[in-house]
Parts: structure tokens; C-alpha cells; sequence
């Protein structure tokens, strides 16, 4: 039986047997993050998979780190955007990867972008944020460009923008 055939549904309990499975056979992750690569759904299951389990085993992520952010600059499924970004937020630190600069441009470019799902521009804040504290030159640039985003409709993308907006505020100008 292969690793694909377990991915036969986007339930939390398949998802679920997928991380279990990779536990139990660690050498399923490779076959599970190649999956990330193949069409929809199979590839956002098996982003799916490998979000979860890199959340419990982060230390699985530095192999794959340059692999995960080459498939994210490059793919057109959206649960696969969102496990990637999640990845790479829980990951120690974005600013020495070696494309970190295209994954700041794609983040502003997501965030920006009216044809991004909702959790897609909401994970694309946090790396934001994320880059801004690593590098505090992008503060000013990631504030504004996060203060000028009409999220009025979106409730939890409004409350999203708030929190970050008060990570980046200088520290000097906080009463």
C-alpha cells in the first residue's frame, strides 16, 4: 500500500493516520512531502500531513527547509500555500534562508492580492511579521503595507492586521 492511497480524504482523522504512519515508518516523509507536489487534492492532503507532523518533530523541517520554499514560491494550491507558510512560520528563522527575499516579495504580493483565500494573506502576515522582527529595516515598509489593507469585511483578518500592527509599533513609542 502506498502513502498515497492513505490520502483518500481531507478528513482530520486521515490526516491524522498520515502522521501516525509517518511516526511509525519515518522514511514516509520523503514519499509525503514529494506528494506536496503532485495536483490537487492529493497535494494539499499531503502538505497537510507534513505540516502536522513538522509541528510535532520541528526538527524535521532543516532537511526539507530549501525544498519547502522552492515548491511554496511556485505552487498554484492553496492548502499547499497555507501548510508552507505555516511551516516556514514555526521554523527558527526566515531571514538566512537563501531565497528569503522572494518569500518576503510573494508574501507582500499574497497579502496584497484580492485572489488569495483568506488564511493564505493571514499566514502571509505572520512571516511578515516574522521577517520585520528579524530585520527591523522592514518594519516601517511591512506596517504601512499592512496598515493600508482593506480587511474591514474580514473579521479575523481585521483582528490579524491589529495584532501585528502592535508587534511592529517601535518599541520606544509604546506607553
Amino acid at each position: 500500500m502506498s502513502f498515497k492511497s492513505l490520502l483518500y480524504d481531507s478528513s482530520r482523522a486521515v490526516i491524522d493516520i498520515g502522521v501516525v504512519t509517518i511516526e511509525g515508518k519515518p522514511e514516509l516523509f520523503a514519499d509525503a512531502f514529494n506528494l506536496c507536489k503532485e495536483k490537487y487534492p492529493v497535494s494539499m492532503r499531503a502538505a497537510r500531513v507534513v505540516q502536522l507532523y513538522i509541528e510535532k518533530y520541528p526538527v524535521k523541517i532543516l532537511p526539507i527547509l530549501p525544498e519547502v520554499l522552492d515548491e511554496l514560491l511556485i505552487t498554484k494550491v492553496d492548502g499547499v500555500k497555507r501548510s508552507f507558510l505555516k511551516i516556514l512560520f514555526l521554523s527558527s528563522s526566515i531571514i538566512n534562508l537563501e531565497k528569503s527575499g522572494l518569500l518576503l516579495d510573494k508574501c507582500l504580493f499574497w497579502l496584497m492580492s484580492d485572489k488569495e483565500p483568506i488564511a493564505v494573506r493571514a499566514y502571509c502576515i505572520d512571516i511578515l511579521v516574522k521577517f520585520a522582527l528579524e530585520e527591523p529595516e522592514l518594519k516601517h515598509e511591512i506596517r504601512l503595507a499592512i496598515e493600508n489593507l482593506p480587511f474591514d469585511e474580514y473579521p479575523s483578518l481585521k483582528s490579524r492586521c491589529r495584532k501585528a500592527l502592535k508587534a511592529l509599533i517601535p518599541t520606544d513609542s509604546r506607553t
